[in-house]
């Protein structure tokens, strides 16, 4: 069991699976960008895959997928079933942005994702649009909508 400096055990890993995003909001990103990591410096999925099993059996029951956007990077439902299939993790939870999530949102919901938290930075459309300088409330609105439809906690 991994237990914390103050001896409460720690049973919960945040994994961000990339540091890319398909926003550019203000309060995250500057207005000229940022150096990505090359991908050679990030884990693989067979690496996140091999860390989250070992950890597992030490006492990790819940993992949190985060990015940058984890939709952003290549084939990450296969990653996300795999995850889902180690013994020992009872709960993964995903932060998204929503913009290219609703069509995985069935498929979220079959594997047995526990919750989602989408982040929401206004409904007003032209703030959105000041914010994270993309024009993408409606995509994400669509996710929205349909996290609803699929009943997974948000």
């Amino acid at each position: 069991m991994l237990t914390d400096n103050h001896g409460r055990p720690i049973n919960y890993l945040r994994l961000a699976v990339t540091d890319r995003c398909n926003l550019r909001c203000f309060y995250c990103m500057p207005h000229e960008g940022i150096d990505f990591l090359p991908k050679n410096h990030l884990l693989s999925y067979e690496e996140m895959i091999r860390l989250v099993s070992i950890l597992a059996k030490m006492g990790i029951t819940k993992v949190r997928i985060t990015g940058g956007e984890p939709f952003v990077r290549k084939d990450l439902i296969a990653f996300l079933w795999k995850l889902s299939e180690i013994p020992g993790v009872e709960k993964i939870n995903l932060t998204t942005n929503g913009v290219l999530t609703a069509p995985y949102v069935p498929e979220l919901k079959r594997m047995g994702i526990s919750a989602i938290n989408l982040s929401l930075d206004s409904l007003d459309r032209k703030r959105f649009l000041e914010m994270t300088r993309r024009d993408e409330l409606p995509n994400v609105m669509k996710t929205y909508e349909s996290i609803l439809e699929h009943n997974i906690p948000l």
